[in-house]
């Protein structure tokens, strides 16, 4: 199992969405942290976000990187398509 951490800027989004967002995002979050491979909607970036993943969970990307040595998942960003990638 890998631990999770979540970046300010993915965490408060996350905080400003209404509930019925938010709970399948988290529950999306914590099944990342038991394998980050499990769906086939993750998807490994090239170009400049070489070494990241992305993970689509409804209408939102996810987009974290991992430290295998130690166990960690970095969600770095959460959001809708359109604003994820100007980041």
């Amino acid at each position: 199992m890998y631990r999770l951490i979540i970046h300010r800027r993915a965490a408060s989004y996350l905080q400003k969405l209404p509930l019925n967002q938010q709970e399948p995002l988290k529950a999306a979050l914590k099944r990342l942290a038991d394998n980050p491979f499990n769906s086939p909607h993750v998807k490994a970036m090239a170009g400049e976000w070489q070494g990241y993943y992305r993970w689509r969970v409804q209408n939102q990307r996810v987009i974290y990187w991992l430290d295998r040595e130690n166990s960690v998942i970095y969600v770095d960003y959460v959001g809708p398509r359109r604003d994820i990638y100007k980041q």
